[in-house]
């Protein structure tokens, strides 16, 4: 067998799909958008941004979230 067919080693296990993972955050009692976008953003006015990401978790009252929801973080 000549070396151009020797077995190329498989790519490290957690490659790119372990880079792509997403964040997420575990809603707790006392959380608001705001704290939570300070807290994991660094700025608590992203929470409209927060908000968006996660509508379809949170509904159609920003201000009504509910401990043990996940929320997914943007990057």
């Amino acid at each position: 067998m000549s070396a151009a067919h020797k077995a190329v080693p498989a790519a490290p296990a957690g490659g790119p799909t372990q880079a792509a993972a997403k964040r997420t955050y575990t809603v707790r009692a006392g959380d608001s958008l705001s704290s939570i976008a300070r807290l994991e953003l660094g700025n608590e006015a992203r929470w409209r941004e927060l908000y968006a990401m996660n509508r379809g978790v949170i509904g159609s009252n920003p201000e009504l979230i509910h401990p043990g929801q996940v929320l997914t973080l943007p990057h």
